[in-house]
């Protein structure tokens, strides 16, 4: 697979499930093409990356992820991770650059690039944000409640909520 863009309107999702066994949950109102997916099977072994235009994904790690970091690329920076579950969030700003903001929630580490800077994490709950085209900021914890809320934003609006 290669060059597949996924958009999802305000009120639709997408889930993809790879051949690695890893997933991708794309939230609504969001922008991601999958630059490559390349999987043997036999060796277990290949490579994915994705670029994150704009919106909210999660990725949880397949076979791919725990032999090679796998990576998404935001407007403004790269993230990566090895072995694990992060959640992205990236925000378009024509002017400034947007944002990039990216969770950890298990795995081997996560790594954020931007402006030639690298900022990696391996404690779970930890953020690494990047905003303007700034360098990443530390690892910063998270709240049980604003992950709850990331994940409450991966679901389509329902047509009969206030």
């Amino acid at each position: 697979m290669r060059n597949e863009r996924i958009d999802t309107t305000d009120k639709g999702q997408v889930q993809l499930l790879f051949g690695d066994q890893s997933s991708l949950s794309i939230a609504p109102g969001s922008g991601v093409v999958i630059n490559e997916f390349i999987y043997d099977p036999q060796t277990q072994t290949g490579n994915l990356t994705a670029t994150v235009t704009t919106g909210l994904l999660r990725y949880v790690g397949g076979e791919i992820s725990r032999k090679q970091e796998v990576v998404f690329y935001t407007p403004r920076a790269a993230v990566s991770v090895r072995g694990g579950i992060i959640l992205i969030r990236a925000e378009r700003d024509a002017g400034a650059g947007g944002k990039t903001e990216a969770l950890f929630l298990s795995g081997d580490r996560m790594c954020v690039t931007a402006s030639g800077q690298t900022q990696c994490t391996t404690k779970f709950a930890t953020a690494i944000t990047s905003e303007g085209g700034e360098p990443p900021s530390t690892p910063a914890p998270v709240t049980i409640e604003a992950i709850q809320a990331l994940f409450n934003n991966l679901q389509a609006a329902d047509e009969g909520a206030n």
